[in-house]
């Protein structure tokens, strides 16, 4: 990509996201009212301390969704490179992209059977903290074609930008 393009992408990411406040019991409905069938990337926040998020692993209902203990060992060999924890106004602990950012949204926060995703809410305790799923709509760059591809340079593009979100692992 030339620099002119990146010249254009850069400030957009940094412009303001679509921010929804997800509590643990949203109801599908809800989410597709705010989300429709919009395409683009996302970060998940929270003010959920990691220390917190460290206890769960292994214990998964279902083995496809994220075991946080590992992802954040991962994560934290990348040490100065990670997004800082802050529990005050909440960090970004994950980002992605999807054709159906709705569809992501409801898999991460109330899982999704056989599904790579967060499962947030299978874990009473992380009910008790904030959470947030923010997002740029690939529509809003229309300098470049919307493809899979796009958004997966936009969202690594946004990670080298802010940093690494401690839940990624790739």
């Amino acid at each position: 990509m030339n620099q002119k393009i990146l010249e254009v992408l850069i400030p957009k990411l940094e412009s303001k996201w679509f921010s929804i406040p997800i509590k643990p019991f949203i109801s599908i409905k809800e989410l597709a009212i705010q989300l429709e069938r919009k395409s683009g990337i996302y970060q998940i926040k929270t003010n959920t301390p990691i220390e917190i998020l460290s206890k769960y692993g292994e214990e998964r209902k279902d083995k496809a969704h994220y075991n946080f203990q590992k992802k954040i060992k991962e994560s934290l060999k990348l040490q100065s490179l990670i997004i800082p924890e802050d529990l005050e106004n909440g960090y970004v602990v994950y980002t992605g992209h999807q054709a159906y950012l709705r569809q992501r949204c409801k898999e991460h926060f109330i899982g999704s059977q056989g599904t790579g995703c967060l499962n947030i809410f299978e874990f009473e305790e992380l009910k008790n903290y904030k959470w947030w799923f923010e997002y740029l709509e690939v529509s809003n760059f229309p300098e470049v074609e919307n493809s899979k591809l796009f958004r997966t340079y936009l969202e690594q593009l946004h990670r080298a930008h802010i940093g690494w979100p401690i839940l990624c692992s790739q």
